[in-house]
């Protein structure tokens, strides 16, 4: 599986526990699972495959 840009070996089976093992705080956080939004509703939902590439965006303050 690729998360942002780099290859990772993880033992998860969905966006929500993916989040936790690599513990990132949620709040401001937006994910896309092979170029697709996937909504925060739906991160323990979404099973993931080992050809996944995930992108993790947070927000950031400032100008």
């Amino acid at each position: 599986m690729r998360v942002n840009g780099a290859d990772v070996i993880i033992d998860v089976s969905s966006l929500g526990s993916l989040l936790a093992q690599m513990g990132i705080e949620t709040r401001g956080v937006a994910i896309a699972r092979n170029g697709e939004i996937i909504p925060r509703s739906q991160w323990d939902d979404v099973v993931l495959d080992e050809a996944d590439e995930i992108e993790i965006v947070s927000a950031a303050a400032g100008g």
